[in-house]
């Protein structure tokens, strides 16, 4: 089965348009079911797999690999539920073993978010009179003011960038093939503008990434793992635990932050209204469900507080109330 695992890859990518990212990691997850297979004495024949093999694969998750997690587990199957649907697509086999097998119910998680002060420490930590500082703060700063996903800031190129000396806009393409425009304000643009002003002294043209490796002389784009090292590395300094500061943390806050401070004045009576909804912080996050850009907002100090008894209806319980 290993030799149609390259050809899979690309109908992943070119007919389906997936991100490379995520189309990676189910490639991982392929090549260990196969060796898995391989293990327990399972021929690597399309036609020979079968449903029981499946079921045995996600017990062996559950009890061996220490796989536990209804997240991790549903994710591995989908892996290989894509794999086999591949198969079938191309006539090599006529049924996927993975048919009935049922998903893992998982429950996502609410995201959570920085507070104001923890993000004033961790932007004012870079040393800006260093290369690496300025990068480092004009990287941070986008995650934020633009809320892009790590896979993004780190595929961006220097022709998606947009600067007409006032504000610069990003065009991201993102999970899906999906595209969007998004704007970055003026503190984030002048960084990021600094930044800029330092690749192209530097050589890079249109197709080069916005934001590389300062070491070795080699100034090869930066990965995921290499952008949350650096946050990492400036939480810490301000107290904040590696654990607690992550990438995805400052999408959240994006949109937590976009969605509170969302007020406008209405053209006809002039008093506040709010401005930014739900689907237009779903376009700019690049979601393509409602339900999965609700996650965020339920965080936001707007929505949480309109999960609280207000004031006024505990003035109305206890006015009146009794004395001793």
């Amino acid at each position: 089965m290993r030799q149609y695992i390259k050809h899979w890859v690309e109908h992943e990518k070119i007919h389906k348009g997936r991100q490379a990212s995520g189309v990676e990691r189910y490639r991982r997850t392929v090549e260990m079911f196969l060796e898995w297979l391989e293990v327990n004495d399972i021929p690597l024949e399309p036609g020979k797999v079968s449903r029981s093999d499946i079921d045995a694969f996600m017990k062996w998750l559950f009890y061996q690999k220490g796989n536990i997690r209804n997240s991790s587990r549903a994710n591995k199957l989908a892996a290989v539920r894509s794999f086999f649907r591949f198969l079938v697509y191309i006539g090599i086999v006529h049924e996927d073993p993975t048919s009935g097998i049922p998903t893992p119910r998982f429950s996502p998680k609410l995201p959570v978010k920085f507070t104001t002060e923890e993000l004033r420490y961790i932007f004012s930590m870079p040393d800006t009179n260093t290369e690496m500082g300025i990068r480092d703060l004009a990287m941070l700063m986008t995650l934020y003011g633009a809320g892009l996903r790590v896979s993004e800031l780190c595929s961006l190129r220097m022709g998606d960038v947009i600067d007409n000396g006032g504000y610069i806009r990003l065009n991201i393409m993102g999970k899906g093939g999906k595209s969007r425009t998004v704007t970055l304000r003026t503190n984030p643009s002048k960084v990021l503008r600094q930044w800029l002003t330092i690749r192209m002294a530097q050589g890079a043209g249109l197709d080069d990434m916005v934001f590389v490796r300062l070491h070795g002389g080699n100034l090869e784009g930066l990965s995921p793992v290499a952008v949350n090292n650096v946050l990492k590395k400036y939480a810490l300094k301000v107290g904040i635990r590696s654990s607690d500061a992550f990438v995805h943390k400052l999408r959240a806050t994006f949109a937590t932050d976009l969605y509170d401070a969302g007020r406008d004045r209405c053209l006809y009576c002039g008093h506040a209204v709010e401005k930014v909804d739900i689907f237009e912080i779903m376009h700019l996050m690049g979601h393509s469900d409602p339900k999965t850009t609700m996650r965020y907002i339920a965080i936001s100090e707007k929505v949480l507080k309109k999960t609280a008894i207000p004031d006024r209806r505990w003035k109305e319980l206890l006015e009146g109330r009794a004395d001793g």
